[in-house]
């Protein structure tokens, strides 16, 4: 079920939790170039990546859906995007595992955007509902497909190799998408930004994406 990992933020490196900003980078990680990305999803993606390191090397590397399609409004906001909608590819390439000792293994995984559903089972388990799920980059192929809740989480149980999906929690961006590495309430948190599709328009949509950093509850 959702609600046993919706209270839980993905821990990309451990031992770098306490670590000081200082021994953060963020750069270019340019366009993406890996061979378990199928080619109809990197076509999709921005030209420039963003790597997180650290002082053993890189942590994570996120390419962003070059235009994210929303569902209704103009709002720059996470709300705005439709469950199930596929926002970009992360790479991850330190060891990892989240607050219940799950593993997150090195490797290759699609964001897809998920809200936690208004029910009481999930209710009051995170400040906010707003998620990136992480599924198989290689067999989540389609960039234009909107998945179910349902088998989002049958997608990204693969991900994860265990009964429990394996979410990205998303926080409020604090400079306006200007790429960084920061940290607030013990959650380090990259931030970027991309485009997203407003009406008969584009705007920028920025993000921040928590990588190091546990839930309560």
């Amino acid at each position: 079920m959702f609600r046993k990992v919706s209270c839980t933020v993905v821990l990309i490196a451990l031992a770098a939790a306490t670590a000081a900003a200082a021994s953060y980078k963020v750069e270019s990680a340019g366009p993406c170039t890996l061979t378990e990305v199928p080619d109809a999803v990197k076509q999709t993606l921005t030209d420039q990546g963003l790597r997180v390191s650290g002082d053993s090397g890189p942590l994570a590397e996120v390419w962003m859906r070059r235009v994210v399609p929303l569902k209704a409004g103009n709002a720059a906001a996470y709300g705005s995007i439709g469950d199930g909608v596929f926002v970009g590819v992360i790479r991850v390439a330190a060891r990892g595992g989240d607050f219940r000792g799950q593993v997150l293994k090195p490797g290759v995984y699609a964001m897809r955007y998920q809200s936690m559903p208004a029910d009481g089972n999930h209710m009051g388990v995170s400040p906010t509902p707003e998620y990136f799920i992480l599924t198989p980059a290689q067999t989540d192929t389609n960039p234009e497909s909107v998945v179910g809740f349902d088998d989002l989480m049958n997608l990204s149980r693969k991900a994860s190799g265990t009964n429990h999906p394996v979410p990205l929690y998303l926080v409020e961006p604090k400079q306006k998408g200007t790429p960084g590495f920061a940290s607030e309430d013990n959650h380090w948190f990259l931030e970027g930004k991309t485009r997203a599709s407003a009406g008969s328009g584009e705007i920028d949509f920025p993000f921040a994406l928590v990588l190091i950093g546990k839930g309560e509850g």
